[in-house]
């Protein structure tokens, strides 16, 4: 059958389940402190002295992104925290950086950090307010991570939008960039059939197979004492 007419059939809800045959609510609170822990305990250095900014877009990350930071010892400054459930995004996150560039510069922040609604995705701006992208960051991660295991080949997993500068760059380095189509699915099938190890988009998802199989706005962080010369 050809996709408009699959469309276009009717659907028999005959035997279709409603009301209480479709399952139950399982509420267990304390998923949010494994998933905090999960994270702290994955991290390789503390963020003691640090002062950053964290947009947590008034999405999924408000409450648990500031926790993660603070539990690392840094002084966190929280914005766009108060989810209400139609202000996600709303002139925030990694798409609207004006306010966490502001803030930073304001404050006198190290660094400020944006998510968007669902906290997959992750820009950074500098102490300065420089914003940077995510070809900036996954450069950065790649470099510190140069000749070691956890960047299998030296290679970095990109998106044919990632700019050209990524892999001159990377190729002055020693290392390649890899290029897929678009989308961040693409970029993990690439990295899980050769075994590659960072990868991740332009627009700020960014993927550590050693720890997870999607963008984690949090493996930046893992590298933020370094790149800022902290202890």
């Amino acid at each position: 059958m050809k996709s408009a007419a699959i469309v276009a059939a009717p659907i028999d809800y005959t035997h279709a389940p409603t009301g209480s045959t479709l399952g139950r609510v399982i509420e267990e609170r304390d998923k949010a402190q494994l998933y905090i822990n999960h994270i702290v305990n994955s991290a390789s250095y503390r963020l003691n002295g640090l002062k950053i900014v964290m947009d947590c877009a008034n999405g999924a990350n408000s409450e648990i992104a500031p926790a993660i930071l603070r539990t690392l010892g840094a002084h966190v400054i929280p914005i766009f925290h108060e989810p209400n459930g139609i202000n996600i995004n709303n002139g925030c996150g990694s798409t609207h950086l004006e306010n966490l560039q502001k803030k930073v510069v304001e404050v006198g922040a190290d660094v400020g950090v944006a998510n968007d609604g669902d906290a997959d995705r992750c820009l950074v701006v500098d102490e300065n307010g420089v914003a940077m992208d995510g070809d900036q960051i996954m450069l950065i991660c790649a470099l510190d991570l140069n000749g070691k295991a956890s960047i299998k080949d030296n290679v970095l997993v990109t998106t044919v939008m990632s700019n050209v500068g990524l892999s001159k760059a990377m190729k002055e380095h020693g290392g390649k960039c890899v290029k897929t189509a678009v989308g961040d699915r693409y970029v993990l099938e690439e990295m899980l059939r050769h075994g590659y190890k960072l990868g991740g988009e332009q627009s700020g998802h960014i993927i550590f197979a050693d720890y997870a199989k999607t963008g984690r706005w949090h493996a930046y962080l893992r590298k933020t004492p370094r790149l800022l010369g902290s202890s």
